[in-house]
């Protein structure tokens, strides 16, 4: 037997065929799962959104309806799901820039504006941030190295705001093809995610990029003002989360361009 379009059908009760008529007992539950391909790469091992609900089936050559069974309808409505989702979350980011421009316009320091910046852009976002600034090289050394200092950093227990750290910044001996120095070098956005690791390899490959412990996924974007690379700052999240994708790259942009304006004034301003 081959049933059309459940919600249609069952909303009006049509008489199917061999005299079978469905009636729509329930509509309202939502069922997830991982799709039945989940061995396989691509999108059958995505997770799927299913909206589902229950026929009853009675035949109609009786005096009085006589059940013969319960028919369970699904429709896949992933693609409407992430679409609602992506929108909310489009609206609350909206919401948060908004929120941090307001804030940060009250005040004083410029770091500290930038540090409200990034305090609003943490929220559902990520678990800690980084800011580190371009050093200028000393005399004699090479021109096109990059030496960075932390000038901003979250607290490393738990999540928090983003204070400054200690005046003139900690210097930092990145690694070479750490995704901060790749974002100054290439002025945009680089991600990068732990592979599949136990604990201690996931301790380690934080450690190695003088990440926070328990951070598993970067997100580093540059700071530019006035045509100038100023620095580079870093989203970190936990293996709670997700993995950056390219709309949290650009939001992380976003957040960038607000902060590295911030940055430049706290700059000219020494």
């Amino acid at each position: 037997m081959t049933l059309r379009d459940a919600d249609a059908d069952a909303a009006d009760g049509l008489e199917g065929a061999e005299g079978v008529r469905y009636e729509l007992l329930d509509d309202d539950e939502a069922v997830r799962g991982e799709g039945a391909d989940r061995g396989e790469a691509g999108a059958a091992g995505r997770r799927r959104c299913w909206r589902s609900g229950f026929l009853r089936l009675a035949s109609p050559l009786t005096e009085e309806p006589t059940p013969l069974g319960v028919a369970w309808i699904f429709q896949d409505v992933t693609e409407v799901k992430g679409q609602e989702q992506e929108s909310a979350r489009m609206r609350f980011r909206g919401n948060q820039l908004h929120r941090a421009a307001r804030a940060a316009a009250e005040c004083e320091d410029p770091m500290e504006a930038a540090s409200v910046h990034l305090d609003f852009a943490l929220a559902g976002f990520a678990d800690h941030a980084l800011i580190d600034l371009v050093l200028d090289p000393p005399p004699g050394a090479p021109a096109d190295r990059i030496r960075l200092v932390r000038a901003a950093a979250t607290p490393t227990g738990a999540p928090g705001p983003c204070p400054p750290v200690v005046p003139g910044g900690i210097p930092l001996a990145y690694p070479e093809g750490h995704p901060a120095l790749q974002s100054v070098e290439r002025c945009g956005s680089v991600r990068a995610s732990a592979r599949r690791l136990d604990e201690s390899g996931a301790v380690q490959w934080a450690a190695a990029r003088k990440w926070p412990e328990g951070a598993v996924h970067g997100l580093c974007a540059v700071l530019r003002s006035r045509g100038r690379t100023l620095g580079v700052v870093t989203f970190l999240r936990t293996s709670s989360r997700r993995a950056f994708d390219r709309t949290d790259a650009t939001y992380a942009e976003d957040v960038a361009a607000r902060v590295a304006a911030s940055v430049d004034l706290a700059v000219r301003s020494r």
